[in-house]
């Protein structure tokens, strides 16, 4: 809300202007009202006012004075001037003045509320503009300007939630060095960016907590379907000062309580909250080297499922998950020698699993295969992305040849398991997907340079063997027939 200070020593035209605001400009406030130039300057001395709206004429200090001391006082007020159709001399004063606007009597509704909708708009921008540079600062514990924030946040009250969309970055600092404020506004919201671009930092007004929760709930699903996400807040509306110690502590309660394929918001109340980190037992540890040492892989696989079903049931939070996987790598690392002589290599893929794990069962299965199966990355000598834009260049070359997952991981040499996970961190796809678009692309091309070309003999050359079956699919992901395709319907 902004606020706006009424000056008019005529009391039927500061009615008819505080109803023409609190009846149809709902952004604004009316903070208060004086009927000469001097009360007017008492106001401003001791409140802090986004607009002015000032009489021109009245006895003793008139509405140019009192603008001038306005402008004196609070350099960023905006101003608005009220004048009758005889004082026009004083028009250059009020350019001097630097009034935004100038109203003639008798004023009209709809031309004062499309003063106060320009004003408005200016408002927006200044305040934008204002917050982009000291909600960084408050959110990362840095200085700023007191006086900017007081008249940006006027001591009103802040609901706080940080979001992370899917799975943690263990390789993230602990705390927040750096942000900017995002662009365009939310409805709802301020939104900072968060350590990465899955994570979110939301400040709304005070307001009703169901309002606050739906608007939150709204916002965390805005990407589209994901296995995990996970969003802290506070209960209480808090001054906008408070926003750091909110800050450490949700972050703190990030790491002890999201779970992977798991969807929470989490209330943050306060204090610190305990964690006792979760090993895995001794005698585990030393039944998992005994199978790694004498070959007995499907024992593993088992061990391997079972802590994932313990995971589940457990609703084990992400980070304890973390650190028994690294117990598991280290184990394997002294008695298993290709993953001992690429320990480090083998952590850092072991976080790329944590990444992009959909589900505790998604993750040890990706771990096994990491670890043993013979294909693994850790033989290919190739990163992830490499490995990544070798896929892709294998389907987009051989979309036309009856490609499989498995054949595409055959000659590459590594598992599905470790293929999907691929196409999860670098694409917004699965290879199914990305494998019809090629395809479908490749229909396209030929339905329009060649349209005269049987329809079973397009479906042969991107792959299809059934042409009804190609129908189909190119239905799905155009919307049209191949034909309506090739009339241009």
């Amino acid at each position: 809300m902004y606020r706006v200070l009424i000056v008019d020593d005529e009391m039927p035209a500061l009615r008819f202007v505080t109803s023409i605001i609190e009846q149809f400009a709902k952004s604004f406030q009316v903070a208060g009202t004086a009927t000469s130039g001097e009360q007017g300057v008492r106001f401003l001395q001791k409140n802090a006012v986004d607009l002015l709206i000032t009489d021109i004429s009245m006895h003793g200090m008139n509405g140019i004075e009192l603008a001038q001391a306005a402008r004196g006082m609070q350099p960023n007020i905006h101003i608005v001037i009220i004048s009758g159709y005889g004082e026009f001399e004083y028009a250059q004063g009020a350019i001097q003045a630097g009034v935004d606007d100038y109203l003639l009597k008798p004023v009209s509704i709809s031309k004062m509320t499309a003063i106060l909708q320009a004003v408005e708009k200016k408002l927006d921008a200044e305040n934008s503009d204002m917050a982009a540079t000291i909600l960084p600062s408050i959110a990362c514990g840095q200085p700023y300007s007191k006086e900017d924030a007081a008249q940006l946040y006027q001591r009103n009250s802040f609901r706080f939630a940080l979001i992370r969309w899917g799975n943690l970055d263990l390789n993230l600092p602990k705390t927040l060095g750096a942000t900017s404020l995002i662009k365009p506004p939310d409805e709802h919201f301020q939104v900072l960016r968060g350590r990465d671009d899955d994570e979110r930092i939301l400040i709304a007004p005070e307001g009703p907590m169901e309002d606050f929760l739906s608007s939150l709930s709204v916002y965390m699903t805005k990407p589209g379907s994901l296995p995990t996400w996970t969003a802290v807040y506070t209960s209480s509306a808090r001054e906008i000062e408070f926003l750091p110690a909110f800050l450490e502590w949700a972050l703190t309660l990030l790491y002890r309580r999201a779970v992977i394929g798991k969807h929470q918001i989490i209330q943050f109340s306060g204090g610190s909250p305990t964690e006792d980190r979760v090993r895995l037992p001794a005698a585990d540890l030393k039944q998992l080297a005994y199978f790694i040492s004498m070959g007995k892989y499907r024992m593993i696989k088992e061990y391997f499922i079972s802590l994932a079903a313990s995971w589940e049931k457990e609703q084990m939070p992400q980070r304890q998950v973390w650190h028994m996987g690294r117990q598991i790598i280290h184990q394997t690392a002294s008695v298993f020698q290709p993953v001992g002589s690429q320990l480090e290599e083998t952590l850092t893929e072991f976080n790329d699993l944590i990444r992009c794990a959909s589900s505790y069962g998604d993750l040890m299965s990706g771990l096994y295969a990491l670890l043993f199966d013979n294909g693994s990355v850790r033989d290919r000598k190739m990163s992830t992305q490499e490995l990544y834009d070798y896929a892709v260049q294998y389907i987009e070359e051989n979309y036309a040849q009856p490609l499989s997952m498995q054949s595409v991981c055959d000659e590459i040499g590594i598992s599905q398991t470790y293929l999907s996970r691929l196409f999860r961190k670098y694409s917004d796809t699965t290879f199914n997907t990305f494998l019809t678009r090629c395809r479908m692309e490749a229909a396209k091309k030929l339905l329009k340079e060649k349209p005269d070309l049987l329809l079973r003999d397009v479906a042969a050359c991107v792959g299809y063997d059934d042409s009804s079956y190609f129908t189909k699919v190119f239905h799905q992901y155009t919307g049209k027939t191949p034909s309506q395709f090739t009339a241009g319907e």
